[in-house]
């Protein structure tokens, strides 16, 4: 049965109060490599899966290219990341994340459950699968209805 409209509008409004939320949280949590700002994460989630080029990372992160080549020199100033030639391509570099950059990507990840795990103490552990499973649901049904140039991937 369809949802109706109010319903609808309910959870719109419920979930544009969450993203606000958790972009305003987001700006004040500490960064755990100096030097790196909290976007350029992204980036350097993909890289902990192997070494990419500029241009594949701002595909799976779903940004331009040059907003990703300057999160890659920040990544490369803070030594999250290295480069390389591409040893199928002598023109072209792979980004390549280094071990200071998979020991960033473990603190955030470890953090970020910690965070969450505070906030979550008063919840069952059958209410937390019950949100995943919707949240992940939700998000299969957003990108169902979504464009492909327009999709976010799975970057964090």
């Amino acid at each position: 049965m369809p949802v109706d409209a109010d319903r609808a509008d309910a959870l719109a409004h419920r979930v544009i109060r969450i993203i606000k939320t958790m972009r305003s949280l987001r700006q004040h949590l500490p960064k755990p490599a100096v030097g790196v700002d909290h976007a350029t994460y992204p980036a350097l989630f993909v890289l902990s899966n192997g070494p990419a080029r500029t241009s594949a990372l701002a595909e799976a992160i779903d940004s331009d290219i040059s907003t990703v080549s300057r999160q890659v020199g920040q990544l490369l100033d803070s030594g999250l990341a290295s480069r390389a030639s591409d040893p199928d391509d002598g023109r072209a570099h792979l980004v390549h994340i280094t071990d200071a950059g998979r020991a960033a990507v473990e603190l955030v990840r470890t953090q970020r459950a910690e965070w969450f795990r505070d906030r979550l103490q008063d919840w069952s552990p059958a209410e937390v699968d019950d949100l995943t499973r919707a949240l992940e649901r939700f998000h299969h049904a957003l990108l169902e209805h979504t464009p492909a140039s327009t999709t976010a991937k799975d970057s964090a």
